[in-house]
């Protein structure tokens, strides 16, 4: 899910008692990879977009992009729902104070901003849009989300629906909500990306949610050989899919999804044992990102589109194929923008910039 700058400690005990003579947690390296792996895949594939969008010729990384589809938002939302256990069993209204209340604050906080950046930057990709257009949809967003922050609108759908299925037999949770992504998978195009995605990944969050003792046991026996298997048996799936216009019959797409599950995962693991170095982060930098998610999502699309319209606005035209690194380039600085951001709110008193006050949410600990 996504993590703030400070992010909790959670995972599988560790031998040896704590203070208390219990087992003491310890953070999950892997899962933090994965988090900030799907996450920079995800500023990238919009920072392609947009620059798509402006003029650039950004084929290369387009095509990389559609193919990396079925592994980035696969992995994001099974590696949410592995930590989703907690939030099923607790009273309604802890969850709507502890982590429903989160959702909601950053959404209604970062939605007006990113429909402004939108609309200033001439990004809005409404014909005609103004500052009606805004009130309007702004009005509807928490019904109908318009921007990229529909990640948060469905991360908090899900945690409804995980809540209110409890009693329901996991088997018969992961087969109905199988069925709904095959479905939604094949080319349903709804109103708002945020009822899409919700359909689209609701098989991998309760997969997550389900699975988890499964997903670790994979990761524990992960090796170089699974691995290379593993990103092999998804691209197969993915390209067969792909080559063959096979995406629009129900089931085909969602079975390259659930492949990029386990390929996400074995990435993420492979990248969080590489120790750092002197020019090198440890773990490729994937597992620091990871535990700071959510700054980095919620600014990158208007800190994308304001470079974009910088360059536009004064003519710098790159052609290509240098053009190609120009994605790229946003990236980085997206990301470090986010990052930044991300570090410095809580120092100058602006933490509410990414989470609600905590006399708002009690005790409770919305990015457990």
């Amino acid at each position: 899910m996504f993590t703030p700058s400070g992010p909790p400690r959670h995972g599988a005990p560790v031998p040896g008692p704590g203070a208390d003579g219990q087992r003491a947690p310890v953070r999950l390296a892997w899962p933090d990879a994965a988090r900030g792996l799907a996450i920079g895949l995800v500023v990238l594939y919009h920072a392609t977009n947009w620059t798509w969008s402006t003029g650039y010729e950004v084929g290369v990384l387009r095509e990389v992009n559609e193919t990396l589809r079925s592994l980035r938002m696969p992995l994001f939302f099974a590696v949410a729902g592995m930590f989703a256990g907690k939030w099923t069993t607790v009273p309604w209204s802890r969850l709507a104070r502890g982590k429903l209340l989160f959702f909601a604050w950053v959404f209604v906080l970062w939605e007006p901003i990113s429909l402004v950046v939108r609309l200033l930057t001439g990004y809005y990709q409404v014909a005609d849009a103004d500052w009606g257009t805004v009130a309007h949809d702004l009005t509807w967003s928490l019904l109908v989300p318009r921007s990229e922050l529909w990640f948060v609108w469905t991360l908090a759908a899900f945690f409804v629906i995980a809540r209110a299925l409890r009693r329901v037999p996991a088997p018969v949770q992961l087969v109905a909500a199988a069925a709904v992504s095959g479905w939604a998978l094949a080319g349903w195009e709804p109103e708002s990306i945020a009822w899409r995605g919700t359909a689209q990944f609701v098989v991998f969050f309760l997969g997550g949610l389900h699975l988890r003792p499964l997903f670790e046991r994979f990761a524990e026996r992960l090796t170089w050989l699974w691995t290379v298997g593993a990103v092999a048996v998804w691209l197969a799936i993915q390209l067969t899919v792909r080559e063959l216009a096979l995406a629009d019959v129900p089931g085909l797409y969602l079975l390259a999804n659930i492949a990029g599950v386990p390929a996400g995962v074995a990435v993420s693991v492979l990248a969080s044992r590489v120790p750092g170095a002197r020019y090198l982060p440890r773990s490729l930098g994937l597992e620091w990102i990871g535990a700071r998610t959510l700054p980095v999502f919620v600014t990158h699309t208007s800190v994308v589109l304001a470079l974009l319209s910088v360059l536009w606005r004064n003519a710098v035209w790159i052609p290509a194929p240098q053009s190609q690194w120009l994605p790229v380039a946003l990236w980085v600085v997206a990301i470090a923008v986010g990052l930044g951001l991300g570090a410095l709110a809580p120092r100058i008193g602006a933490r509410w910039l990414f989470a609600p006050p905590r006399r708002l949410t009690g005790s409770a600990d919305p990015s457990r």
